[in-house]
């Protein structure tokens, strides 16, 4: 019996030390909002009054988001599921239906899992992240704004129908479809699926989602659209055109020179003060 608690209690310390390793330290902060656009000089760090630091066996993330260049929220916090040292960018344009309000909205987000004792979700991971991000202009987003346009003449037979993912893509349902939508994810293969599904939304929209790797340096992308306006709205060609023309594109090489340039800094001056305490000495 001795030897059994001696093996329970051993394992459940082996447990809980392997959980112990696999948390990452974590900012965890209340979102952080502004009434206006703010620039990549004046992202917020955490604070102590507004952050805790707590574990999380997900990891860590940081995002920064912007509603229509009016208003823009920091948010710190543990990952949702998404690849550690990633970075995330999504674009996204949509039309209220009952209000016909525009919004555009784009956020980047630097997702990681720290390796030290140190929280890696960092303003200035984030700010590494933005500057080394480039995004298409709000001009080239709107253009896409006629696909959007609601109307309450919607005839569900007119939307495109196709699936490479039968598992995943709901059926079409011409007697209670309000909207056509596709959705195409770009990775080592290419998956669609193009339907009508039941249910009612509130929003005509397309977002655009690219999710950076930043280990292998590789890109993945996935587009949906929901639209209401014309015939085969949802069409394949229009998730091409609006890939080829509002891709965000990341600079690795930026975004590593960032990080090594600091690393460098910091030797420096290390070794700076190392020199006038050896002067000292001496």
């Amino acid at each position: 019996m001795t030897s059994y608690k001696y093996y329970y209690f051993s394992n459940l310390l082996l447990i809980c030390y392997i959980q112990y390793l696999s948390a990452y330290p974590c900012y965890v902060c209340s979102p952080i909002h502004f009434n206006y656009s703010i620039t990549v000089d004046n992202f917020p760090s955490p604070t102590e009054h507004d952050c805790n630091i707590i574990t999380a066996e997900t990891g860590c993330f940081v995002r920064v988001f912007w509603n229509n260049n009016e208003t823009t929220e920091i948010t710190y916090g543990t990952n949702l599921g998404f690849p550690h040292d990633s970075v995330r960018v999504e674009i996204g344009r949509g039309v209220n239906t009952l209000s016909n309000l525009y919004t555009t909205e784009v956020q980047i987000a630097f997702i990681c899992g720290s390796s030290d004792s140190t929280p890696c979700n960092t303003v200035e991971n984030l700010k590494r992240s933005f500057i080394s991000t480039t995004l298409p202009t709000e001009n080239k987003i709107r253009e896409y704004d006629e696909l959007l346009i609601p109307t309450q003449t919607f005839n569900s037979s007119l939307c495109y129908e196709f699936s490479n993912m039968t598992d995943l893509c709901p059926q079409k349902d011409l007697d209670d479809c309000r909207k056509c939508f596709i959705v195409i994810e770009y990775s080592q293969i290419t998956d669609i699926c193009a339907t009508c599904p039941s249910g009612e939304f509130e929003w005509n929209n397309f977002r655009y989602n690219t999710m950076f790797l930043l280990q292998n340096r590789t890109r993945s992308d996935s587009i949906f659209l929901r639209c209401q306006s014309g015939v085969n709205c949802n069409s394949i060609n229009n998730i091409e055109k609006i890939q080829q023309n509002l891709v965000a594109q990341f600079d690795f090489d930026k975004f590593f020179y960032s990080s090594t340039s600091t690393i460098k800094l910091s030797f420096i001056l290390l070794l700076s003060s190392l020199y006038i305490g050896l002067l000292h000495l001496f």
